[in-house]
């Protein structure tokens, strides 16, 4: 559902957003989430931030020619966390 609703943002915006998912170490508590939210929304061409505590992944939707993910784990790494980059695996063929 909510790539859909991504889909039609994008497509009124004009522009390709990309979403990625980030693997974030060192995060224990609400707060290291909301450091972390703030960090990157205050990059421009961020647009959106979700963060899985539970998890340890954060989701950022961005405007790749505004940000790029160097630059998102640059932002993440000066908060004092450890970023990964979480690669979604393909489904294997039936």
């Amino acid at each position: 559902m909510l790539n859909r609703i991504f889909s039609a943002l994008r497509e009124r915006r004009g522009r390709s957003l990309e979403t990625r998912r980030i693997g974030i170490k060192g995060m224990t508590c609400n707060g290291c989430a909301k450091t972390i939210k703030k960090a990157l929304l205050t990059k421009n061409g961020v647009r959106e931030v979700y963060i899985d505590l539970d998890g340890g992944v954060a989701s950022v939707t961005f405007d790749p020619t505004k940000a790029d993910l160097p630059t998102l784990f640059q932002i993440i790494q000066r908060k004092g966390y450890f970023p990964s980059e979480i690669v979604e695996e393909e489904p294997a063929p039936k």
